[in-house]
């Protein structure tokens, strides 16, 4: 027996068998090329090898072979039954997760975490926003994130995998200054970790420091294969920047080359949001992307995205079919939406339906109702899953809503409530453009 590079025991006779293991959770991991090459090689060194059977699972959801996947996950499931009970937890959990059985997956994490702090695979698909605290509904997964980490944390010590994803938890609960200098600490110890330049690039959007972030991801990017998973989603990031500092040129040149669909080497699902949610932070700053890119993505959707499924996605729907003004798809979506609620199949709730129906009055110029369902919803923005800034181009759909519906006085409070609590993070001339101006934080009087 052998240990992984966590000190976890395996079942493996194979020492070279454990050390690819290890290379291929690191690719994994850092989110970089690589983990098929090394798990398959351990797999032909030992085919019996349950949680390498598991972690190739993984890898192809990431490449988004969910089929492959389930079959992986149910071999290395049915070779662990034998295996001491932490490799069995281990593995039904990793099954658990690739059949959707989401609630049951996450409360055996939680109890396999209390077991096995260092046991990284199953936690980490508690972690980050599209994981089973993200996607699971809840009103406060990033603080329950957080809670989570810092319930493990005193066997961790420094290790770049654990502190970039403390680190991201830390940001995104609204605690930055402490979730930075972990995720700078985490790239000294792996510079290569896109992770964690994911998560310091969202320290940079939440404190407001544009240029800073712009600059950090100019200087990395350059690195990362283009076939990288997450090398569309950081050129996003970069266009993000550039719309707030204004430069809608640079971002359309940024889209067209890294994030919209002929360009991007992510799942379709990242793809989606990504290009979705640009494309209409575009059109709601004045700034819209071209016919083609409007041709391309709704191509996309039509091939990729039949039907709805989970909420983040089929807000972004919404969204792409809002940009290329289909009324009868945001019809269609909003009834196939309705019977997911009904069938209880929406892990947000509600909120999904009204976020959908919004970007549908929206689009149809019906600016009171998109506004007034906008500020029922609002409350349950992070039941839908994702980061602050994937969500926030629905506190700027608000603004504009309430600001093209002629109460001024909403769309000020509206872009003010996530002033106070939060940097600013719209574009100045837009903002004048609809005659809002930023206040400045409210200062605590000392007693």
């Amino acid at each position: 027996m052998h240990a992984d590079r966590f000190g976890q025991p395996m079942t493996t006779a194979s020492a070279r068998a454990a050390a690819l293991y290890d290379d291929a959770v690191d690719c994994l991991f850092a989110l970089q090329p690589g983990s098929d090459t090394h798990i398959d090689e351990a797999l032909t060194l030992d085919p019996d090898f349950a949680l390498a059977h598991c972690v190739k699972a993984r890898s192809l959801l990431m490449a988004g072979d969910a089929v492959e996947g389930r079959r992986f996950a149910i071999r290395g499931r049915d070779l662990a039954v034998p295996l001491p009970r932490r490799e069995r937890s281990h593995a039904d959990i990793v099954c658990r997760v690739v059949h959707g059985e989401s609630a049951a997956a996450l409360a055996m994490v939680r109890e396999h975490a209390a077991a096995y702090p260092r046991d990284a695979v199953p936690l980490s698909f508690a972690l980050g926003v599209y994981g089973l605290l993200g996607f699971g509904g809840y009103r406060d997964f990033h603080a329950q994130q957080v809670e989570l980490l810092e319930s493990v944390a005193p066997a961790w010590g420094e290790d770049w995998w654990f502190l970039a994803s403390w680190g991201w938890a830390y940001v995104e609960a609204g605690r930055a200054e402490v979730g930075i200098p972990m995720l700078d600490r985490a790239l000294e110890l792996k510079p290569d970790n896109a992770n964690a330049v994911h998560g310091r690039v969202h320290g940079c959007y939440e404190q407001g420091a544009v240029a800073e972030g712009e600059a950090f991801i100019d200087a990395w990017l350059p690195s990362y294969p283009r076939d990288g998973v997450l090398h569309g989603h950081l050129a996003w990031h970069q266009a993000l920047f550039a719309l707030q500092r204004g430069d809608a040129e640079r971002a359309r040149c940024i889209y067209r080359d890294a994030v919209r669909p002929a360009a991007s080497a992510a799942l379709p699902m990242f793809t989606l949001i990504d290009c979705a949610s640009l494309l209409l932070r575009g059109i709601l700053y004045g700034h819209p992307l071209g016919a083609e890119e409007q041709r391309e993505l709704a191509a996309f959707v039509e091939a990729r995205f039949p039907k709805p499924s989970i909420p983040f996605v089929n807000v972004h729907l919404a969204m792409a079919h809002a940009c290329v003004d289909d009324r009868d798809a945001l019809a269609d979506l909003e009834r196939g939406v309705g019977a997911l609620i009904e069938e209880d199949r929406q892990a947000s709730g509600p909120v999904v339906a009204e976020v959908c129906a919004a970007i549908a009055a929206y689009a149809a110029g019906r600016y009171h109702l998109a506004a007034r369902l906008l500020a029922a919803a609002m409350p349950d923005f992070e039941r839908l899953g994702g980061s602050h800034a994937q969500r926030d181009v629905l506190i700027d759909l608000s603004i504009c809503a309430h600001r093209y519906a002629g109460a001024v006085e909403s769309a000020q409070s509206v872009a003010q409530e996530r002033w106070q609590c939060r940097a600013q993070h719209l574009n100045q001339e837009w903002l004048a453009h609809l005659g809002i101006v930023p206040q400045p934080k409210a200062v605590a009087s000392s007693p």
